[in-house]
């Protein structure tokens, strides 16, 4: 059986560098919907939400004097909607269908009622996110078609597109920038000069396809949140090429969303579970994987290093006469330690710890090497926890948000070469 050290720093289990007793607080439940939820733009402006859902209705739930939220507009689409995009300065609603279509609705002052203003029937797949970037006067779509399609939003023309190599699944709009995810882990940087797309770079690190992408302008930071079960900032603003892993989600991650003023990162899975991450928390790079032929602790061959297997006389299935003349039973899987990166045996790797420094809130494997230098020098290794953890109703699995704008996204393949990202090809995005 693997052991586990260094479970919490001085047997404490509350301590945590967002306070002892940090936790959520649920403050409404709204229910009504008949169907999934496939997304929600919260208003800064007000306590209100719009929702949208597979019963193809969007939904404008309001606060009202009795502490309830009632719907204030309830307005059904021909077929379900999937993206939704709400701009409070100009009250301006942008939706996006299943069969491709991306809708423009104007929503009254009263926020009783909408009007559709136009649609463009765009994509040749389902519509995941939509954009209005107001100073620009252009609309962003992007679907599971793999286009990227952007439109005058006064005189509906089209200004642009891009294809990307997989169909995309979410989107983030801070212009000159673009960063789109896609099916297969991927995230396309891309550039407008004008209304021309330069594609900067391609961050590969996830092994899942990008279910939610979060923007944080001020740091520069980009969040991808994966079905990987893997949340991944990327320290873009830093010019330095560096990815952190934060990994405390065991299912599928579906969406991600960034409180910058308050410096907190918020994840949610299908389990229900959400995790609010303190940013100001120190991180770590985790180190990429190494290769070897043999355990870089103990030197024993791994199963396809027949040669070593020989010279050191060890026969996968040894016969009963021989086994005493130093023949030895061999079959060794390759594994890594997390904190280091070494390739190691599974007899050298036995140990496991959580590591909240390389984002590493669920317990993961260690080498002997590195568990010898935590029991000796505990103060050097920093153990404090860095989230606090919500478990909703487990019936009922948290949704991908497409805009959570009330709180104003590495994998085994992508380790073993480290990220796909180098400090050459970093972006620095010049605000």
């Amino acid at each position: 059986m693997a052991a586990t050290i260094n479970s919490r720093p001085n047997g404490s289990p509350q301590a945590s560098t967002l306070g002892e007793n940090a936790k959520p607080n649920l403050l409404y439940k709204i229910d009504g919907h008949v169907a999934r939820v496939n997304g929600i733009h919260l208003l800064s402006k007000e306590e209100a939400i719009w929702t949208i859902s597979d019963d193809r209705s969007v939904r404008l739930y309001m606060k009202r004097d009795n502490d309830q939220f009632w719907p204030s507009i309830h307005h059904f689409m021909p077929v379900p909607p999937t993206a939704v995009s709400f701009n409070e300065e100009t009250d301006k609603l942008l939706v996006g269908l299943l069969n491709g279509t991306v809708v423009d609705f104007q929503v009254a002052e009263d926020c009783n009622s909408m009007e559709e203003k136009r649609k463009w029937q765009l994509h040749a797949g389902p519509v995941t996110s939509v954009f209005l970037s107001l100073a620009q006067e252009l609309v962003f779509s992007c679907a599971k078609d793999k286009q990227v399609f952007w439109h005058c939003s006064e005189t509906a023309v089209k200004m642009g597109s891009f294809v990307v190599e997989h169909s995309c699944t979410c989107m983030v709009v801070d212009l000159p920038f673009v960063f789109i995810g896609d099916q297969g882990g991927n995230v396309s940087v891309l550039r407008l000069t004008g209304s021309a797309p330069q594609l900067i770079s391609k961050l590969s690190a996830h092994t899942g396809s990008i279910t939610s992408l979060a923007w944080d302008a001020a740091k520069q930071q980009l969040f991808s949140g994966s079905a990987d079960n893997l949340v991944i900032m990327w320290d873009i603003g830093g010019k330095r090429g560096q990815a952190y892993e934060l990994n405390s989600h065991k299912v599928r991650v579906n969406g991600v969303a960034v409180a910058s003023a308050a410096r907190r990162l918020f994840s949610v899975d299908d389990s229900g579970r959400l995790v609010c991450w303190d940013m100001d928390a120190p991180r770590m790079e985790t180190p990429a994987w190494q290769t070897s032929d043999t355990c870089q602790e103990c030197n024993a061959p791994f199963f396809w290093n027949v040669s070593a297997m020989w010279q050191m006389k060890v026969c996968p299935f040894p016969p009963p006469s021989l086994i005493l003349f130093s023949f030895q039973v061999v079959g060794l899987r390759q594994h890594h330690c997390r904190t280091c990166g070494h390739a190691v045996c599974n007899s050298c790797c036995s140990h496991r710890t959580t590591f909240p420094p390389m984002g590493f809130e669920l317990p993961v494997r260690i080498c002997k090497s590195c568990q010898a230098k935590m029991a000796d020098d505990p103060s050097k290794f920093d153990l404090l926890i860095v989230i606090v953890l919500f478990q909703s109703d487990p019936s009922r699995s948290l949704s991908r948000s497409s805009n959570w704008r009330h709180f104003t996204t590495s994998s085994a393949n992508a380790r073993k070469t480290g990220h796909c990202w180098s400090e050459q090809n970093c972006i620095h995005l010049g605000y």
